[in-house]
This record gives structure tokens, sequence and C-alpha cells, in this order.
């Protein structure tokens, strides 16, 4: 009898994906870079629920756990259940999403041209297992909060209230999480009992919901959460999830919903649906005291108030915050006997070698040359859209940081230009106890050591004429100032706890060789949503759903917080309101510009289906899959180019002279003039017919005279070979494992069905 019981047990969690033990444990550790609810250390989730669900302090304990498993993290990589934490939000790293948008180079699992994702080799963004890594172990563990919660007599309803609203908005968010990236998942809104009993266990076996379905759940949840949770919490509890944030994520899953991936056919009542919860979202953020920070004095000339944002949560009166959701950080110091420290590698990524970074993250060419120019426009050879108006200022290539959007220069590092840091009083040129210098910076110009003064350098030199002339992205060369052959020459700079920006910075600096390690330690939060992007999903869907007006008047409250004004009509094309389209692509150009590497690009190229327009087709498509919507072709309503074919590059400034590849030979050093603090006019003055700074004029000769600028291959040498995003990875595919587990999932259209030996026949799509 009892290998009987073993063995229907185990039978049922192999046929069972959804059976999910609840989680033995659920204590917070704290996280904040202030005072915060995440401060408190105590570990109610390891307690019987009789004891959990008696107070509020414990079942508040369980809510904290939700943020601990399913907030995203900053710098996270590609992995699944088996491989470390989910990678389901991008937040801007250079992880599969983002390395699928123009914003970062080099060929995924999603755009390879020499593979072909099946059931065999896709990512298991399913994985079913009951670990704090599953989307499933998320889900259960909401649903056991909810489940206790609802019918409890020990809590008073402002408790349950509290309680509720972030547990049905981390179940919508997990849930939404999935249904992106697969369309249709089973909706499980109970917590599983384990244990078969006198059944067969069928009733645990829940099929996949299309994805109609699926939206109606999540924005349920969502809409639950807004209606129980509050518009601002106290001081204690920042961080936390509010009414306006449930709204504002509703916003998003609607606005997703309307979009060309899940509307083929353009159906206005979902444009009307995201228009209504995005205002609605806008107002109840307005009333918790959250808005556009620094609206009236982002910075016109530099963006320096505007890059403020991501550090500190105030605006400009310290009355108006931007965050909507965000995962917050500490920059304590580790201890052996309990993990109490929690850091954003962030700004480690960001930073050179030579000043004691991982070495930087690097933007492609393409990008670069997307962002508008000074006049708000985009340059006349950018790859952005052919709806909207392209500049009239002269676009130069090699000194292509001149007369730029303000927000560029807070975007991206460039060579020549100030990229200050605190070094926590740790002197740079001092030496280790085997008489190794500690960071080599700043060779050998100009350097104090104390790193207030470091400048990037990041030009190449190469010793001979053949490697200058090599497109390849891994030739030889070697880059200015100690970062050997790095060879890049823009590093990303969005989001950085730059010196210049704030005189506190977030992270404690070190020049240990073990860890931590120079900015490891910061306690910078991640912004993964703010209000810049709800007024821009607002003003998309009252594109969408033909409120032009309304769209225009949002565009130009993000474009006048960085200076430009009515008479220039805010940057904007000049026929902006004349149709739908065009509203909606500089809406678009808009998000590429103000949430770059803020984790959107991929998001945003799929659900507009940009990849291909919509065009391509696979064997057995369904005709729901048909767009039938947007001219049936989305990059040729919008004037993008597809991404299919397209190639990525990454910008070298590299000398003129040619010179040996070691520190002491390179030939400009001594022409270098003033590095750039941004402070100065950066724009070409016609009436004056020069720069509008000396500094920027000595700069751009210094380019002139001694650099030249070539974009090198980033995804591949064989320029036969572009991205190539298949159409039936606009909703991809059950992994075999996750068909394994169990038999009854149907597999994605296009994609082959392990289970039952068959071509997939579940559409997402399908009503």
């Amino acid at each position: 009898m009892k290998q009987y019981i073993n063995e229907k047990i185990k039978g049922m969690f192999r046929v069972v994906v959804y059976t999910l033990l609840p989680l033995a444990g659920g204590g917070w550790v704290g996280v904040s870079c202030s005072d915060s609810f995440l401060d408190d250390m105590t570990v109610f989730g390891s307690f019987p629920e009789d004891k959990v669900y008696s107070s509020y302090a414990g079942a508040l304990d369980r809510v904290n756990t939700l943020y601990r498993e399913m907030l995203p993290q900053s710098c996270q990589g590609d992995g699944n259940g088996s491989n470390g934490q989910n990678t389901y939000t991008p937040t801007g790293s250079p992880d599969v999403w983002s390395k699928s948008s123009i914003e970062y180079a080099g060929f995924t699992d999603f755009t390879n041209p020499d593979q072909e994702l099946d059931y065999t080799n896709v990512t298991d963004y399913f994985y079913v297992i009951n670990k704090s890594d599953s989307p499933w172990g998320n889900i259960r563990n909401a649903n056991d909060i909810i489940q206790h919660v609802e019918n409890n007599d020990k809590l008073t309803q402002e408790e349950k209230n509290k309680i509720l609203g972030q547990a049905y908005f981390f179940r919508a968010y997990r849930y939404w999480s999935l249904v992106k990236i697969y369309g249709g998942v089973p909706i499980i809104d109970y917590p599983q009992d384990p244990i078969i009993g006198d059944g067969d266990g069928s009733d645990k076996i829940v099929p996949r919901s299309p994805a109609k379905d699926c939206i109606q759940f999540i924005c349920k949840d969502l809409q639950m959460a807004a209606d129980r949770l509050p518009k601002a919490w106290g001081s204690a509890d920042y961080g936390r999830i509010t009414a306006g944030a449930a709204e504002a994520l509703k916003g998003q899953v609607q606005l997703f919903y309307a979009s060309p991936l899940f509307n083929r056919a353009d159906e206005a009542l979902r444009w009307d649906s995201a228009y209504v919860t995005n205002k609605k979202a806008l107002e109840l953020l307005n009333e918790g005291g959250v808005g556009l920070a620094y609206a009236a004095n982002g910075g016109a000339q530099n963006a320096l108030n505007w890059a403020k944002i991501f550090l500190a949560n105030d605006g400009s009166d310290g009355s108006v915050q931007e965050t909507v959701l965000a995962t917050l950080y500490n920059n304590r110091d580790k201890v052996e006997t309990a993990n109490y420290d929690k850091w954003n590698y962030w700004e480690h990524n960001l930073r050179p070698v030579n000043s004691n970074g991982n070495g930087g993250l690097h933007p492609t060419a393409e990008i670069i040359d997307l962002f508008p120019m000074a006049d708000g426009l985009p340059p006349s050879a950018a790859p952005a859209s052919q709806l909207l108006n392209s500049s009239s200022i002269p676009y130069d290539r090699l000194c292509f940081w001149l007369n730029r959007d303000p927000r560029f220069y807070r975007t991206f590092a460039f060579p020549g230009v100030e990229w200050r840091f605190d070094t926590n009083g740790n002197d740079l040129n001092s030496y280790d106890d085997v008489g190794k210098k500690y960071v080599y910076s700043y060779y050998p110009h100009q350097y104090s050591g104390s790193g207030t003064n470091f400048s990037l350098w990041s030009y190449t030199w190469y010793a001979s004429q053949d490697d200058a002339d090599r497109m390849s992205s891994t030739s030889n060369g070697y880059t200015a100032d100690l970062m050997a052959q790095k060879n890049s020459a823009v590093y990303i700079r969005k989001r950085s706890d730059d010196l210049a920006i704030s005189a506190s910075p977030l992270y404690r600096f070190s020049v240990s060789a073990s860890t931590p390690k120079g900015f490891q330690q910061s306690a910078a939060p991640l912004i993964w949503m703010r209000y810049a992007e709800v007024l821009l999903n607002f003003a998309e869907a009252a594109a969408g759903a033909n409120h032009l007006d309304e769209a225009l008047q949002a565009l130009q409250q993000i474009r006048a917080r960085v200076g430009y004004t009515a008479e220039q009509n805010y940057g904007l094309p000049a026929d902006i309101i004349a149709s739908r389209e065009k509203m909606i692509a500089a809406v678009l150009y808009e998000r590429r510009v103000e949430l770059a590497y803020e984790g959107r690009a991929f998001d945003d190229t799929r659900r507009w289906m940009l990849f291909d327009g919509g065009t391509e087709t696979f064997d057995g498509e369904p005709t729901t899959w048909h767009l039938t919507g947007f001219g049936g072709n989305t990059c040729t309503w919008l004037g993008f180019t597809p991404l299919n074919g397209q190639r990525r590059h990454e910008l070298v400034v590299y000398t003129r002279a040619l010179a040996d590849q070691k520190n002491e030979a390179d030939p400009v050093v001594e022409k270098r003039p003033a590095a750039l603090t941004l402070t100065e006019g950066l724009t070409y003055d016609d009436d004056e017919e020069e720069y509008g700074s000396d500094e920027a004029m000595d700069l751009a000769d210094f380019y002139a005279a001694y650099l030249m600028r070539k974009d090198v291959n980033a995804d591949t040498n064989d320029e036969t070979k572009g991205i190539r995003f298949l159409p039936k990875y606009y909703f991809i595919g059950l992994k075999q494992s996750a068909m394994q587990t169990n038999p009854t999932l149907l597999q994605t259209v296009g994609w082959h069905d392990y289970s039952h030996g068959c071509d997939g026949t579940f559409d997402p799509l399908a009503e």
C-alpha cells in the first residue's frame, strides 16, 4: 500500500505541472538604500500557517517574500530555472532580450541566422518546479497568501486590503511575464493540494488558456490590487506597490494587447481600453505624489537633472518622484553570519577597466546615429522612421557627439568627456603589498589618482594600416589610457552614479583585489517603471484610439523637460498630428530615446512586429495570426525599416597615425584638449558660425585633426548574414522538459509537440 501511494504521488508530479508545494521559508532580508519595510529581518514564513496569518506582521512578511522572489534584478543574466533566476523582465542589461534589439549587438538564440529554435533547444522560461526562481513557485506563493487572507477574521479590513492588494499585483505580474512570452498559459488561482486523495488528480490538470482569457485574468487581478492599495505609503514602506503602480501595469498589459502582436486586426476597442486605463494610471500616480520629476528644469543643455531621476526619487522641489516600480538595493558590507547585503552591479558594469570598473557596456553605432539632433529630429541618415521629418542640422559622423539631444550626453560617454567618480578616500596611484598599482588610470596624462578628474579617452591606435582598415570588432588595436584592446569608443552611461550628478554617491568604492571591487557595492535603485514610461504608454494608447491631441500633449511634456519649447514645436515633426500612424511612429521613436537601456527596446520591437512587419508566415500558421490591420505591414505603416536582415556595428574612434601597441606609444596623448564637463555649449551656432563653447570647438578640432571613425562588425564578420527572427518566435513554444512533465500540455502552433508527436495545435490568439 505504501509503495502504491508513493508511485501514485510520483506519477502525479510527473503529469501535473501545477501541483506545487508551498515554500518552507519566506523571510525578507533588507535591501533598501534607506529606512524602509525591507529592513525587517523577522522570518515569519518558516512558522506554521496558523501562526503566519494570525497577525498582520506575519501576513506582511509572507508578502515580503514576493518582493524578494519576483522583483526584476539589475544586471541579471539569461538563465532559466536550471541556470539561475529567470530573466522575465528586461532591465537594460545586454541579455537575450536587449541583444535582440537595436541597443546591443551580438546574435542571440532569437536572432541567430545559423540556427532555428525548436522544442529541444529553446530556453525553458516555463520552468516547472517548486522553487523561488520558478514562475509557478511564485504563483503558488501568491495564491497561498490570497487564500489565507481573503476569509481571515484575525485581520482588519484595512490590513487585508494591503496584503491582498500586493499579492494580487504579484500574481498578475508573474502571469504577465509568462503571457508576454507564451501567449497563453494555464490559469491557477488557488494553491493546489498535492495530495490526490480518493480522486485520480485529474482536477489538478489545467489546460493552457488563450491570450484573451489570460489578459482578462491579469487585468482583473491588477484592478483588485488597485482598488485595495493606497495611493502612497509612508516612508517606512517606501518601495511597496501602490494603487497607481497596479493601474500602470494594467495599462502596460492593455497596451500590449492593443498592439499588433496580440491585435492583428487592429480592433479599436482594445485601444480604447488601453487609453482609459493609462489615463487613470496617470491620475492615480499624480494623487500619490508621482509625476514627471524636474518637469520644468530637466536640463536644456545637458539633461543634468534628468539624469538624477535614476538615483534620487525626489523632483526639483522635493515633492514629486518619478518612480512607479523599483527594486531597492543597499551597500552594506558582507558578513559571515548572514547575507544582508544586496548590491546593484550596474555602475560597476558601466565603468571602464581603467577606473576599476568591469570594462563597460557598449551601444551599437545604430542607436548612436538614431538619437535626435539638438532640434529634436533624427539625423538625416539615421535608421529612424520615414514618417518623421529628419533634422536640418548637419550630422558630423566623426564628431557624432555634437549638436545632439540633451539626453544623448547622459545616455552615452565618448572619448574626451569627463566621467568623474568618488574613490572613497582611496589613492588610485598607491600600490598593494606586492608592488602592483591598484588602478592604472588616465595614463600618462593629468591623473591625480582621486577619480574626481577622471576623463574617458577611449580612442584606439593601430600598428599597421591593415589593422586600421579591418572591420572586425576583434581586430588588433590598442586603446588609450591602459584600456588595452577594448577598441570600443562609446560607453553606455545611462543611470550612472556620476559624481557630477550626485556629490554623495550610492556606491562605496574599493580598490581591493577581492570582492568588493570598484563600484560593486552600490545601493542605487533599479527603477523598472517610471512616470515618463506611463506617460508614453498613454500617448501611444491615445494615438491608437484616435485622441491625437492628447497624445501630442503627452509627447510635448516629455520633450519640454529637456528644454524643447513650443517655438520649436518641442522638436516634433510639423505634421505629426496628421494621422494615427505618424503619431504612433513619433511615440515609438521617443520611447527609443527616453527609455533607452531601460529594458523596453525588445518589447517594443516585438509587440509591433518590427522584425518583419508581420508579413512572414510559417507552415500551418492559423488565420488568427494573419496581420489584417495596420496596412498588413507594421513596418511600412510606421515607416520603419524591418530589423530582419540588418546588421549591428560598434563605433570605433581611432588615430590617423600608426603606432606600436604599447601604452607609451600613444601618438596623440600630448595633443588632447581639456575634456568636456558637459556644462559647455555643445551645439553649433549658425549665426556665429562656431560651436557653443571654446571647449567644444577644441575637442571637435582634435577629432578632425587626429582621429577617424569606423563602424566595425559586431554581430558577425560574414557580410551576408543579418538578424533573423522567425515568425514563430513571436510566441515561443514549450521546451521538451515542460511537455514531459505534463503530457496534457498542448504545444504552440509553429512548434513541434513532443508529447503528441505532431505539430503544435495551441493557438494563443484563438478566442
